[in-house]
């Protein structure tokens, strides 16, 4: 059931990093319309790159509509889209609207990912699989590359699971070489992603050539990490 909206006075702005897949933003329109059923304030979604609206068109057209504004990334690791594209340019743009731009600290991949994947991969037959292999956007932010890789340490542990593998999409003749000296067969593949778009897909394409998956989803697939951003948002707001 959709709740009424009742505070006009507040709005959200979900803002995800845009693909050239047409998925990518169907399904972010798509976790917008399952956030809207859940808050009782608009929200908007923009996006930092490819698609439209972009940051400064959206905030362009909301900013004086609205006493209070909620800026949620839809990103999972700190690199330059984090420091670059929203932090320093919603601080610059506070500053050209003379206005505060509060933006909501993002999903935490440990806390709040990694016990959701947990579960979801626990409650399937997943027994027969005897590697992760985990990947996501490449990124000069050797931040990123740690992230990952503790994730997927942590992940792997508490399924124990041994073999495991990380690594940036564009890298999997790399992974492909370590899987045949390893002689896996059966491989948990988790493209680390929020939606479904251009590099989520060629990642799955690429390994399931070769190997019986078992596929994780997007993130934004599974009901917990829509109700973890729901209560996230409601907290703040």
């Amino acid at each position: 059931m959709i709740i009424k909206k009742l505070n006009k006075e507040k709005a959200i702005i979900l803002c995800g990093h845009g693909s050239r897949d047409s998925d990518y933003k169907s399904e972010m329109l798509c976790l917008k319309i399952k956030l809207e059923e859940h808050i009782q304030y608009d929200v908007f979604n923009c996006f930092i790159e490819i698609n439209e609206p972009s940051i400064e068109d959206c905030l362009d057209k909301i900013i004086h509509k609205y006493k209070k504004i909620l800026f949620f990334p839809l990103l999972l690791f700190d690199g330059k889209h984090m420091i670059r594209d929203i932090k320093k340019k919603i601080n610059n743009l506070s500053q050209k609207f003379e206005k505060k731009i509060h933006i909501v600290t993002k999903v935490s991949l440990l806390k709040e990912v990694l016990p959701n994947i947990k579960d979801i991969i626990t409650n399937s037959q997943y027994k027969e699989y005897d590697t992760l292999i985990t990947s996501c956007s490449f990124s000069k932010n050797k931040t990123v590359f740690n992230q990952l890789r503790n994730y997927t340490n942590k992940l792997s542990t508490s399924l124990n699971i041994q073999n495991k593998i990380f690594h940036f999409v564009g890298d999997e003749e790399v992974v492909l070489s370590q899987l045949k000296k390893l002689r896996i067969k059966n491989i948990i593949l988790h493209p680390v992603f929020f939606f479904n778009g251009y590099l989520f897909k060629k990642n799955i394409r690429y390994f399931e050539k070769y190997f019986k998956t078992m596929q994780i989803f997007p993130i934004a697939h599974y009901d917990p990490i829509i109700q973890i951003i729901s209560e996230k948002l409601i907290r703040n707001i």
